[in-house]
């Protein structure tokens, strides 16, 4: 992702087929140029541009240590938290709100944070071509439905389909941390 375009990355390339159900709205809102810097200059250190294909996060790490993935980070606040207090284990953070992915990118470095990766993609794929099964420690996701209407109850990203997608990719013994704040 280099140059400097005034349009934020696109999330994920067009696919063939029909388009699966997605439990996101792209609402990019304002792109700022230190963002847009962030992904041109940081995206090769931190950024995972999504292939398709299982990945080898030991050798992207440089290291064999326990991982923690999360889910729709927004703009990065916990995620950076939870990587500062937490030096011993990976990090994979993914979300498709580009402001958000060039505000953490800007983050992780001012911490110079060598343990966090980050997707820009949809998560439901990246789970299920690039994360190996019973190769994730922890999932976490936070406040990811804001799908309230009945109607929309198809775009809800927890759903059975998706529970079982995540179990597969958890180690055995692995944690599995969900928040609401939607009752229903």
């Amino acid at each position: 992702m280099t140059g400097t375009s005034p349009h934020p990355p696109k999330p994920y390339t067009a696919t063939t087929g029909p388009r699966a159900v997605r439990s996101f709205v792209l609402r990019q809102g304002r792109f700022t140029p230190a963002q847009q810097r962030a992904f041109d200059e940081l995206w090769p250190r931190y950024g995972l541009e999504y292939r398709g294909t299982p990945r080898d996060y030991d050798a992207i790490f440089g290291r064999r240590a326990p991982r923690v993935m999360e889910i729709g980070f927004s703009n990065g606040d916990a995620l950076r938290f939870a990587a500062s207090q937490d030096p011993h284990r990976d990090y994979l953070g993914i979300e498709v709100h580009a402001p958000g992915v060039g505000r953490l990118l800007n983050a992780l470095d001012a911490d110079a944070a060598s343990h966090v990766r980050l997707y820009h993609h949809d998560a439901v794929e990246v789970l299920r071509y690039e994360v190996a099964e019973q190769s994730l420690d922890e999932v976490r996701i936070y406040f990811p439905d804001p799908w309230h209407k009945k109607r929309h109850n198809k775009r809800r990203l927890i759903q059975p389909d998706f529970a079982a997608l995540l179990v597969s990719r958890l180690r055995t013994g692995g944690r599995l941390h969900a928040a609401t704040d939607w009752q229903d």
